[in-house]
């Protein structure tokens, strides 16, 4: 999560803590509208589980919306 922190803090010009707002907001928003092991793979690669996590649950997003 620090490192979307970072990210927005650099990108979006915002201050840390508005960021940190915003992620938990997002994460917050997913964990209600993911099936429950998407979210899971979401929650731990915003908690810095790895990039591959990343991917595993980006691949589970774009197949609810039938994308490959």
């Amino acid at each position: 999560m620090k490192e979307l922190i970072a990210k927005l803090v650099k990108d979006v010009d915002i201050d840390e803590a508005t960021a940190k707002k915003v992620v938990i907001v997002v994460k917050d928003f997913l964990d209600d509208k993911l099936p429950g092991p998407i979210s899971a793979q979401v929650n731990n690669a915003l908690d810095g589980v790895g990039s591959d996590q990343i991917d595993g649950a980006l691949d589970g997003v774009k197949g609810l919306f039938g994308k490959k």
